[in-house]
Parts: C-alpha cells; sequence; structure tokens
C-alpha cells in the first residue's frame, strides 16, 4: 500500500470513529432516535430521552410487528440496536439479522456454522473444555458500516452492516481453550473489548482490545496477576493464580472525558466455594477495573467481594452519572452488586462513598471507610453447611440496570433469597426462604429502596433486564415473557404484554418516521410496539 493510500485508510478510520462518537453524544444529549450500543450508550444508563410514549398514554401501547427466528437458540439474550431506521439483532451465537426498524421485514440474514455443537450442560456441573463454547451471546457493537460480535466457536467476527458479509473474523481463544465470550462488545476509539466466560472451568480471566479494521490482537489484560505483579501478594506462592478465575463476561462502560473503561470481573477460582488453596483477597476478583484503553492498564481498582467463597462475582453494570453527591457535582459510579450490596463509588478516583442493601444479605456486618466488607460470624461454607443470604444466583445478576436522571433513582431486578453453601457446592433454601423477585428503585444518594414491584411467576433466576425514559416510564420483565411497564417516579403498574416467550434480555426504544418504538426479544423472536394508530403498516 502506498504512503498516500495508507494515509487515506487512516484517515478514513478516523473519520468514521469521530462519527460514531458523535452519533453516541447525540443518544446521550441530543437526538436520540437511535440505540447504538448494548446499553444504548457507554454510561450503562439504559435511559433514552424519547418521551412519545410516556406515563400518559403507554396504556395505548400495542404490537407494531414481530420477527419470528428461523432457528430457535438455547439462549436469546441480546438486546438489538438500531441505526437510521435498520435494526440489527443477534440471536444466540449462530445467527444474526438486518430488520427494517419501522416493519420487521427482513433485510439481511447472517448463519454461521460451527464444527461442534456446544454440549448441554446440567444443573451444577461444569462445562469441560471443548472446541465450542457458550451458544449465546448478548448482541453486536457497531461503528461505521461494521457490525461486531462473538460467534458460539470463540470467533470475533466482523460483518458488513450494509449486507451481512464477513468483513474478518478472528479466533479468540488462543491459547486458552474456547469457554465463549457472552458479553456484546464494546467500541473504544479504533478497539473492539472483548471479554470471556469461563470463571468458573480454571482459567485466568482476561480482557482482549482488537483492532477495529483489522481484527489483530492489540492488547490482552489479565485480570488475575502473575507472581511479582502488583496484587500478586493476594494469591498464594503456589499455581493457583494460573487457575483464578476473575472472568469478564459481561460488557463494560467508558468515560470519554476520563478516558477509562470500568470493565466488571467475575469470581476467583479454581474452587469456588473453598477458599483454603487460595487464601488472601484475590485479586483482581469480584471487583471493578479502572482501564486505560490505550494499554489496558489499570488505573484503579476496587474489590466488593474480598477472598469471595460464595460465587458471587462483580459481572454487573458499572453505571456512570453525573450527579449532585453531598453538597457537590461528582462523577459517580453506580454498580448493584450480586453480592446484595449497592454501591456508590468516584468513578476518577475509584474511592468508596456509599454501600447499603438492596435485597436480602446475612453475609455483611458493616463496611470500612475503604468500603471493605466486615465479615458476619460463620458465613464461610462448612461440610455441614452454612446458611447465607443471598444464595450463589445474588441479590442480582447480569440482567441490564438503568438509571434515570430525572427521578434520580437507578431500577434493579432484585432476588431475596437465601442458600447452603459447602465446600463442595450450594443448594438452595427453598423452605424457609423461598426466592422472589422484585423490580426496586433505588434512590442514589442513600441506597434506599424507594418503591418495589412484586415480578411474579417462576421462583427461577430471572436475567430480564430494564429500561428507562424520559417519558417517566421502566420497562421491566418476567422470566415466562410478561413485558410490563410502570410509572418510574412511583411505581405503579401501567402496562403489560405477554410475549409468549421466555425473555432473557433488556428492552431498548428507538424512533424512526417520527414514531417510537419499544423493542425486546424473546426466545422466539423480537418485538417492537408502538402507540395504537402509529407504528403499524
Amino acid at each position: 500500500m502506498s504512503k498516500r493510500l495508507l494515509l487515506l485508510f487512516v484517515a478514513v478510520c478516523m473519520a468514521a470513529s469521530a462519527q460514531q462518537t458523535d452519533r453516541l453524544r447525540d443518544a446521550r444529549y441530543g437526538n436520540p432516535d437511535n440505540w447504538l450500543t448494548y446499553d444504548g450508550d457507554n454510561t450503562g444508563q439504559r435511559y433514552s430521552r424519547l418521551d412519545q410514549i410516556n406515563r400518559g398514554n403507554v396504556k395505548r401501547l400495542v404490537p407494531a410487528w414481530a420477527y419470528q427466528f428461523v432457528k430457535l437458540p438455547l439462549r436469546s439474550e441480546a438486546t438489538p440496536l438500531v441505526r437510521d431506521g435498520v435494526m440489527y439483532v443477534t440471536v444466540g451465537g449462530e445467527q444474526a439479522y438486518a430488520l427494517d426498524a419501522r416493519t420487521g421485514r427482513e433485510l439481511w440474514a447472517f448463519h454461521h456454522s460451527i464444527a461442534e455443537a456446544p454440549k448441554t450442560v446440567k444443573a451444577g456441573e461444569k462445562r469441560q473444555p471443548s472446541a465450542s463454547g457458550a451458544d449465546w451471546n448478548r448482541g453486536f457493537a457497531l461503528s461505521g458500516d461494521r457490525l461486531f460480535f462473538t460467534t458460539t466457536d470463540c470467533k470475533l467476527t466482523a460483518l458488513d452492516s450494509r449486507n451481512g458479509s464477513v468483513v474478518w473474523s478472528m479466533d479468540v481463544r488462543s491459547p486458552e481453550p474456547c469457554y465463549g465470550s457472552t458479553g456484546a462488545p464494546l467500541i473504544v476509539n479504533n478497539l473492539v473489548l472483548v471479554g470471556q466466560r469461563g470463571g468458573d472451568l480454571r482459567i485466568r480471566g482476561h480482557l482482549n482490545a482488537y483492532d477495529m479494521e483489522t481484527g489483530k490482537l492489540v492488547w490482552k489484560r489479565f485480570t488475575v496477576p502473575a507472581p511479582g505483579e502488583k496484587g500478586s501478594e493476594t494469591w498464594p506462592a503456589t499455581q493457583t493464580w494460573k487457575e483464578g478465575g476473575a472472568a469478564t463476561w459481561t460488557t463494560g462502560t467508558y468515560d470519554p472525558e476520563q478516558n477509562l473503561m470500568y470493565w466488571p470481573t467475575g469470581n476467583p477460582g479454581p474452587d469456588d466455594y473453598d477458599g483454603s488453596n487460595r487464601k488472601g483477597d484475590n485479586l483482581y476478583s469480584d471487583s471493578v477495573l479502572a482501564v486505560r484503553p490505550e494499554d489496558g492498564s489499570i488505573r484503579w481498582h476496587f474489590q466488593f467481594t474480598p477472598h469471595d467463597v460464595w460465587d458471587w462475582d462483580a459481572n454487573e453494570t458499572p453505571v456512570l452519572v453525573d450527579a449532585e453527591w453531598q453538597g457537590r457535582s461528582r462523577k459517580l459510579l453506580l454498580q448493584a452488586n450480586r453480592n446484595s450490596i449497592f454501591y456508590v463509588l468516584d468513578r476518577v478516583t475509584g474511592a468508596f462513598l456509599l454501600a447499603h442493601p438492596f435485597a436480602t444479605q446475612t453475609w455483611a456486618k458493616s463496611f470500612t471507610e475503604s468500603g471493605r466488607p466486615v465479615l458476619q460470624p460463620n458465613v464461610i461454607p462448612t461440610h455441614k453447611g452454612t446458611r447465607v443470604c443471598p444464595d450463589v444466583h445474588g441479590g442480582t445478576n447480569w440482567q441490564s440496570p438503568s438509571y434515570n436522571p430525572k427521578t434520580g433513582l437507578l431500577y434493579v431486578v432484585a432476588r431475596d433469597s437465601c442458600g447452603f453453601y459447602f465446600p463442595t457446592g450450594f443448594s438452595i433454601d427453598s423452605g424457609s426462604q423461598t426466592p422472589r423477585h422484585f423490580l426496586r428503585a433505588i434512590d442514589i444518594q442513600s441506597g434506599k429502596t424507594r418503591w418495589e414491584i412484586p415480578i411474579l411467576g417462576t421462583s427461577e433466576i430471572l436475567h430480564a433486564g430494564t429500561l428507562t425514559t424520559a417519558g417517566g416510564l421502566v420497562f421491566f420483565s418476567s422470566r415466562e415473557g410478561q413485558f410490563m411497564a410502570a410509572d418510574a417516579e412511583t411505581g405503579e403498574m401501567l402496562w403489560h404484554f405477554n410475549t409468549g416467550g421466555t425473555i432473557r434480555a433488556s428492552a431498548m426504544t428507538y424512533r424512526v418516521g417520527g414514531v417510537q418504538y419499544i423493542a425486546i426479544t424473546t426466545k422466539a423472536a423480537v418485538f417492537a410496539f408502538a402507540l395504537m394508530d402509529q407504528g403499524t403498516n
């Protein structure tokens, strides 16, 4: 390639990156018609400025169209993206579609073939290394004319958004076995950021950055330090760190002003409930890492559950909020953690500001000034079984929360539950404490629950998240397929629709042709809703 062509190529790449940055800025501050990332923008707020659908008219919300998937995946957890009237959605780890966002008409389809289908894993069993990873993912990342997602067989794939053709495909497992990358990628500048799962499967967690144009690996940040590295003193002087877990299987957030990504990590290994062979805090498990995108270096970290022996993790969305805090403006990071504690941190420095329970918990007595939990007595797993709340599924899980700046509330799908923990495993206490799910609105200034709505149905873990809008609404779902809307200020139930299929995803919203739509993915289809007499063709 000549120098002139090379300079032109770089200029085009920079222009595409700048255009994407401008669009994300519009989504947050100006034109909110598009939904460009897994969470709408890079803050993780899942808040839309659209208000055509609001608390006064949401009862008139009806299906505008539905698109049924050709092949049903094991799980469908993706949030669709929409740009300029076109919807892009992944289905499991093998299918992807572009749809007309007004009608649901298919524009193109992508089907990926794999050599070995993923093996079904029974409850309580661990997936063993194979040629295939997790058979689901949570959606696309989008930049310029390229869509990025991970396939079942651990390939980071770039598609041309105009026709669905493969631009490049890069194997992300080498040299590790293929355990899968289930989170939607995150685009920062010219990089595609991809985490990986497998924290319970004797891996050493890491976050990878790939060149958006070529797919080449730019850097890899391990989340368990090797001997001699900062944090290695929190692991024993053995080879345990090589199987230390701290997987990065959800999507991080990004603050361009601080030039920091905030990425959560999973539980430590190699044994989830028996910490005797990994004495210490086990950094950087159960943490949020503030990472420089240019090289993967860690500016600061905060560990929520040191030396986790309950298989909790911190793979819940780090939500970035600018708000008044104790009389002055502050840049905050919010997280409702799986350990049932809601946290507020300063996202510039990592300083601890607040911790308050949002779901049933019996493990933490208090917190030090630095935010370290002080344990209650008799909460470590024993061979007789130790009853602790929450159970292994946590006070919440990876399902997306949402934050509404008008109400100052964080909306979280919470779970009240307890379990018995053993060094070799766990069992859920379904007798004295039957697991129950709630939509809870958390006041970020105090951590207290302002209001709650019981989510009826099965006691199985609920993975459907939330969406909130300037129309004064919060959308949420049940596992069985009930899609619902409530008043974001008061918690009054306003609307519901039975989709007829399992929901394990979070809703999104967009506007095209002057009409606002609300969309949700079920196991079998994508549904788009609009106000009655609008959005129908």
